[in-house]
């Protein structure tokens, strides 16, 4: 899936003690919002915007977030966005406690202390870091470990198969390269833990529901489903690939998200690519977030039994 991105208008950044030259009278530094300060000694110009590259999925947080970034870059060397500050700027999934105003920072020079009211800085000794839509962003590896200590096994996963899967865009690193830099780490304070969410972590996921529905399944005892199973339809003369299936007993998992039920087109093709799984002698579960999960593991089981039993087709 490629990154859609759109150049969006900001308001220019500049240093308080600009503001004469910019035309900017004291006045108007003081008391008008479009000259508000994003960070002590750093101010935006509403009137004069200038365009930066957007993900399409961006929202007005998202941009807002970026902005204190930016501002943060004219204060701080060499500072970049980590942890959760960078996980959610690379649109990476995190649970609803860790979305909030604070920015997370990252500082690779050992010696600096920064100390500002609405952020933290973490110092690294190993800078790993580089440029993303202009952004100066702690590496997919970094912000995984970084997180690690706050996250529980399961939400872990989710972001790591958000970093080498295809949600928002492409992948941000390789599985292998996150498992290798990961163990390299001589010094991890969550090491079972990384070293678990590592062994379920799965390239070309899609989404965290699609996560989640997968790490339901072996919660339960029931074998893992596979990840995207090519299944080739005659009646579409081409390769669908359900979210998550059982290719042996050809039964596919499918989530439905609210997306799938208020959009006519995305509707009408979930019926057209079912149609043809069916065609191919292969069960469809549809699950929604409203769906009963203990009815949703009978009707699995049913269809392994079944395969076992000798009754699969």
């Amino acid at each position: 899936m490629d990154l859609l991105i759109e150049h969006r208008s900001y308001p220019s950044l500049f240093r308080t003690g600009e503001a004469e030259e910019r035309g900017i009278s004291r006045h108007h530094l003081r008391y008008d919002p479009r000259f508000s300060a994003v960070t002590a000694g750093i101010r935006r110009d509403e009137v004069r915007c200038v365009e930066h590259p957007t993900p399409s999925w961006a929202d007005e947080k998202w941009m807002e977030e970026s902005l204190r970034l930016r501002a943060m870059t004219m204060v701080v060397p060499r500072i970049v966005a980590g942890g959760a500050t960078a996980a959610r700027l690379f649109g990476l999934p995190l649970p609803h406690r860790l979305i909030d105003e604070h920015l997370h920072l990252v500082t690779f020079d050992p010696g600096r202390k920064v100390a500002r009211k609405g952020m933290t800085v973490r110092r690294h000794a190993r800078e790993e870091a580089g440029y993303w839509l202009e952004l100066p962003m702690h590496s997919p590896v970094g912000v995984f470990l970084d997180l690690s200590a706050e996250l529980t096994r399961d939400e872990l996963v989710a972001l790591g198969d958000a970093i080498v899967g295809g949600w928002h865009g492409p992948p941000l690193c390789s599985l292998e390269f996150l498992r290798t830099k990961s163990t390299q780490r001589n010094y991890l304070r969550q090491r079972a833990q990384v070293e678990s969410a590592l062994s379920l972590i799965r390239e070309d996921v899609d989404s965290p529901q699609e996560t989640n529905l997968r790490l339901w399944a072996l919660s339960r005892g029931l074998p893992e489903p596979v990840v995207h199973p090519r299944v080739y339809c005659r009646l579409l003369n081409r390769t669908v690939e359900p979210d998550l299936g059982y290719p042996h007993v050809k039964l596919a998992l499918e989530y439905e998200g609210e997306h799938h039920l208020l959009s006519k087109s995305q509707w009408a093709s979930d019926i057209t690519r079912d149609e043809a799984l069916r065609h191919e002698g292969w069960e469809v579960l549809r699950v929604t977030s409203q769906m009963s999960r203990a009815e949703l593991e009978r009707k699995i089981r049913y269809h392994l039994e079944q395969k076992a039993g000798g009754g699969g087709r």
